[in-house]
């Protein structure tokens, strides 16, 4: 059976539909969870790697020491050529890794659901959770944007895949994050009633994320 392993930050961030996917590929999951210290896997068993988001910055190393032994491991993955997908903070942190700033958005957060424009053409509806952004590696192409947060999706060659929001979401997680003090955050911020009016669009962004998931790692 494939192996897929997922870097998982913290419990309150969860791999969700991500293992859906694999059930439905009978593909076995396994997990790193660097913060709890545990040394990183050897990569070269697993199909590919999905790193999820997390509460964490790209940036802070000093308060988060774990983060060094991840971005040696993900290093570790681009220049061995292993298949990656990164999510929120995993995107960030590829583009950290790739040689490029990862910084607090001045104009604050994107939270709750808000259309992006991909390189085809269509708008799609996306889940987002994040207050830093990125530039873009120089090696990437840039595949979905919007006016409040330019880089939203890139690809690196065939075998990395990056979006800054979230298309892994649950219905379980978007209700989570719905419960979250939203009046204290400025920017591209829905209310609590406006996510959860806007659970409908899930499903199409979960069905753009499996077609991801199925060219990246398929």
């Amino acid at each position: 059976m494939q192996k897929l392993l997922i870097i998982q930050h913290q419990q309150s961030v969860p791999p969700g539909s991500t293992l859906e996917w694999a059930k439905k590929n009978s593909i076995q999951v396994e997990y790193w969870h660097p913060a709890d210290g545990t040394p990183a896997p050897d990569f070269k068993p697993y199909l590919g790697v999905v790193i999820c988001g997390g509460t964490a910055n790209a940036f802070e190393e000093d308060k988060f020491p774990w983060l060094q032994t991840e971005k040696a491991f993900i290093k570790n993955l681009v220049q061995n050529d292993q298949k990656v997908f990164g999510l929120c903070l995993g995107a960030q942190l590829l583009a950290d890794v790739l040689g490029e700033r990862v910084f607090v958005h001045p104009a604050g957060w994107e939270s709750g659901f808000v259309p992006v424009k991909m390189s085809s053409g269509e708008t799609l509806q996306v889940f987002q959770s994040h207050l830093c952004t990125f530039d873009l590696p120089k090696s990437a192409e840039l595949f979905a944007t919007n006016d409040f947060c330019k880089n939203q999706a890139y690809r690196v060659g065939k075998n990395i895949v990056a979006t800054q929001f979230h298309p892994e979401a649950t219905d379980e997680w978007i209700k989570y994050c719905s419960e979250k003090d939203l009046s204290a955050r400025t920017g591209n911020v829905q209310n609590k009633t406006e996510m959860l009016n806007s659970l409908p669009l899930r499903k199409s962004l979960q069905d753009w994320y499996f077609k991801q998931l199925d060219q990246l790692f398929l």
